[in-house]
């Protein structure tokens, strides 16, 4: 039966009345801003490097799927023991779904600041190459990248390729399915390769190739691997990002 509630079939009028509330209603949901998406993105921002090239900084924020509540969270990198220092990363988690996330990346960017200040982040980066995870066009486990700043170059571009790796992680990571690692080739040449999976990537699915980082000026010889990590989320698949430092 089409309308139980009234008992009977009503008539042309009052269905044009209750068709015209059906849509005032639609509209109006369709106005309201969803505050939790499933498997949220999380954008990232970088931060610099030390002036030696020697540190990088990097930070990521969202929205949290579920609580709907913003995230942001700041990392400090030394690039030569492929680690994170003073104290970092930063996170900020406010249970206020009324925060906006420029609220929380400012305030993660506050507790930061003593350490960018302590390893000299001041260096802009320059953004060599990109491939966002709403690229279609792309192949999420490669990118093409000249390193030598400039519109034209005689340089043949160098080419960083992602290949994943199963590997065994926790046990309730297990129960979700296969989890994996990574390894990354630059022009056919292993640079890095997972041996365990960090407790930091909360059951990683997949990966992608975000970006390619390099300093804005010297050094031109080493470069960061923005890389997507999909992992578990609790609405579904999410993407966070982790730095990997590569040299040429």
């Amino acid at each position: 039966m089409a309308f139980p509630v009234l008992g009977r079939r009503p008539d042309s009028k009052l269905r044009l009345i209750l068709a015209a509330a059906l849509v005032l209603i639609a509209a109006v949901l369709a106005m309201i801003p969803s505050r939790a998406s499933a498997g949220d993105l999380a954008a990232w921002q970088v931060v610099g490097y030390s002036q030696d090239g020697s540190h990088f900084a990097f930070a990521e924020y969202g929205r949290q799927d579920g609580s709907g509540f913003p995230y942001a969270a700041l990392y400090v990198v030394d690039l030569d023991q492929d680690r994170y220092v003073g104290g970092a990363p930063f996170r900020v988690l406010p249970e206020d779904d009324q925060m906006s996330i420029g609220e929380a990346l400012a305030q993660v960017h506050a507790q930061a600041e003593g350490t960018l200040a302590d390893y000299g982040i001041s260096q802009p980066a320059r953004l060599v190459a990109a491939d966002p995870p709403t690229e279609h066009d792309a192949n999420p486990r490669q990118i093409a990248f000249n390193p030598i700043p400039g519109l034209t170059s005689n340089v043949a571009p160098r080419r960083l390729t992602l290949t994943t790796v199963n590997l065994p992680d926790k046990p309730i990571c297990q129960q979700m399915g296969d989890t994996y690692g990574f390894a990354l080739a630059l022009d056919g040449v292993e640079v890095y390769r997972d041996t365990s999976i960090p407790k930091s990537r909360n059951c990683p699915l997949d990966y992608q190739v975000a970006a390619i980082v390099m300093p804005m000026e010297a050094p031109f010889d080493r470069a960061v691997a923005i890389i997507s990590v999909i992992q578990v989320g609790f609405e579904g698949p999410r993407r966070r990002v982790i730095a990997v430092p590569i040299s040429f």
